[in-house]
């Protein structure tokens, strides 16, 4: 993920990996089939850790799915799940090492792009999501997903509680609350209103996790 300073950070390859095989993996999922993205498109999921996105957006249609990263060992990692899971596909996941401010794709160049538990670790989010805006031609999709206001260690704890969580699962989603507090926490609204700032047309939004877990996604102008 591109983050530096915490824990576990962007060189923590087996945690990221083991989150998104996991419970994560269908949250994931489900950001997927909230942005309703047309099949053909060329897609950029920014931060994207071992991978699981881009193998996602290639089952859905997409013609190119790239996946950057700024750790070389998540990217490494991220390119062997990808062997493992598509064997025998036409074409794998592209992965880029890049920094999620500097983005290195031409202005327009891409139909969709999307960044999951990024945006909210970045100094500016509004510079990173600029970039997502940037690279995605008129009329394309920028997707995002990032904890809300609510998201705390004792929310996280009560929420797990409440489903059931245990063993890894329950561990990595209090975490998650725990680097909430540490980091941006915007509500389910204030992170809407940051597509719209960021020019962004038919904002739509919902939250998961019992308010935890915000969805946005929006449309580049033309």
């Amino acid at each position: 993920m591109d983050a530096h300073g915490i824990w576990p950070g962007p060189a923590d390859v087996g945690y990221f990996t083991e989150a998104q095989a996991g419970s994560f993996g269908e949250t994931l999922r489900g950001f997927l089939k909230f942005l309703e993205l047309p099949p053909g498109l060329r897609v950029l999921d920014a931060g994207t850790g071992p991978g699981l996105v881009p193998r996602l957006l290639l089952d859905q249609g997409a013609t190119l799915a790239v996946g950057s990263d700024d750790s070389p060992a998540m990217l490494r990692r991220a390119r062997d799940l990808s062997v493992e899971a598509l064997p025998r596909a036409h074409h794998q996941p592209d992965y880029v090492l890049a920094d999620a401010g500097r983005l290195p794709f031409a202005s327009g160049s891409l139909g969709a792009s999307v960044a999951t538990n990024l945006l909210f670790l970045l100094p500016d989010p509004a510079a990173g999501l600029a970039e997502l805006v940037r690279v995605v031609g008129p009329g394309g999709t920028v997707g995002m997903l990032n904890p809300t206001d609510r998201m705390s260690t004792v929310a996280a704890e009560a929420f797990a509680h409440e489903r059931g969580l245990s063993g890894f699962a329950q561990f990595s989603f209090v975490n998650y609350g725990r680097l909430a507090e540490e980091h941006r926490r915007l509500s389910l609204e204030q992170w809407a209103q940051l597509a719209r700032d960021a020019g962004l047309q038919e904002v739509a939004s919902t939250s998961r996790a019992g308010g935890l877990i915000a969805f946005v996604k929006g449309r580049r102008g033309a």
